[in-house]
Formats: structure tokens, C-alpha cells, sequence
């Protein structure tokens, strides 16, 4: 199967995609490079924003890099969390698998294109738009883990959301944590002003 058909069969026949073993890294990234390019230039379409050529080219390849990282990081705690649920895959799968999973992003900037043509009252339909995409997206990436790690649907779910639970609760507990030591200085604070405001 050669990268075309790859392309064609991760939008319309995904299962046969992902089972093959031969998904090319260099396909891959420029996968990710071209859902990138697309998500930067929807956004400036939608905004109705002309940048120049260099600033561009920066936010273009600053969310390219922040991208394949997260795409790294994530790949690893997929890969940690499937094992746990006695999955068996292989992170060398799992990550030209997750970068294919961002091609429907590349519909953005053709539809932000036709959307911005058409006037700025449509900006509710782009967002809906948008949503089905990032939808479509996370579809496949946890089909993805389904096939490789040969998990069921519901703990490929469950092991697709678990490190964005977790990273929620430690975000929330390191929130409490700073909102407790507010309330402990400001207290400490009062209290300590109160002998001086009573002399």
C-alpha cells in the first residue's frame, strides 16, 4: 500500500489503515506538518488577520514543534496506560498511527476559506465545523489504540482520556494548593495587623 492509499484509507476505511504495519515516520510528520499548516491558516482566515510571511512562518513552526512534542508525550502515556489495561502494542506503531489520525484537520483551511468568503455571521457554523473535526480526530486516534494495543472499545477510551484526567486532577490539586496558602498568609497577615490597629 503506497502513501496515497495510506492518505485515502485513514478518511474513508481507517481499520485497514492502522492494521497495516508499514506506516512510513516520514509520511507521518508531514502529516502533522500539513494539519498544522491548515489549523494556523484557518485561524488567521477566520479572524480575518493578515500576517506577514515571517510571523507566519514562527507561529507556524512553534505549533509545529509544540505539537509533535505533545504528540510524544502523549504517545508514551497512551503507551504506559494500555500496558497497565494489558494491552499489547508497540510505541514504534502507536506513534506514525496518532500523527495520520491529524489528517482531517486538513479541511480546515479549505472550509475557513469558503466560510470567510461568505461573511463574519457564520462563525457559529465554523466552530461547529471545528468541534466535528477535533471529533473526528480523537475517533481515530482512539481507534488507533483499540487496533494496536488490541484493547476493547471502552479501555481504548478509558486509556485514550485517562492521562487528561489525571493531568485535570493535578492541575486542580495544585490550584487548591495555591488558593490554601492565599487563605493561610492573608489570615496570618490579619491577624498580625490586628494587635497594630487596635493600640
Amino acid at each position: 500500500m503506497n502513501n496515497l492509499e495510506i492518505l485515502l484509507h485513514i478518511l474513508i476505511h481507517p481499520y485497514y489503515a492502522i492494521r497495516r504495519g508499514e506506516k512510513s515516520l516520514g509520511l507521518s510528520i508531514i502529516v502533522v506538518a500539513v494539519a498544522v499548516w491548515s489549523t494556523t491558516v484557518s485561524d488567521y482566515l477566520i479572524r480575518g488577520v493578515w500576517v506577514s510571511p515571517h510571523l507566519f512562518s514562527f507561529s507556524f513552526i512553534l505549533r509545529f514543534t509544540i505539537t509533535l512534542f505533545s504528540i510524544l508525550i502523549a504517545v508514551s502515556l497512551w503507551h504506559v496506560v494500555s500496558e497497565t489495561f494489558r494491552g499489547k502494542g508497540r510505541v514504534g506503531e502507536l506513534f506514525p498511527s496518532i500523527c495520520l489520525c491529524f489528517l482531517p484537520y486538513i479541511f480546515l483551511s479549505p472550509a475557513a476559506l469558503i466560510i470567510s468568503s461568505l461573511g463574519t455571521g457564520l462563525t457559529s457554523y465554523w466552530s461547529f465545523f471545528k468541534f466535528l473535526i477535533i471529533l473526528w480526530v480523537i475517533i481515530l486516534q482512539i481507534f488507533s489504540l483499540k487496533i494496536i494495543y488490541e484493547l476493547n472499545g471502552l479501555v481504548a477510551a478509558l486509556s485514550y482520556f485517562t492521562p487528561v484526567l489525571l493531568l485535570f486532577a493535578i492541575l486542580l490539586l495544585a490550584f487548591l494548593l495555591m488558593v490554601s496558602i492565599l487563605i493561610i498568609m492573608t489570615s496570618q497577615a490579619l491577624s498580625g495587623l490586628l494587635p497594630v490597629l487596635n493600640m
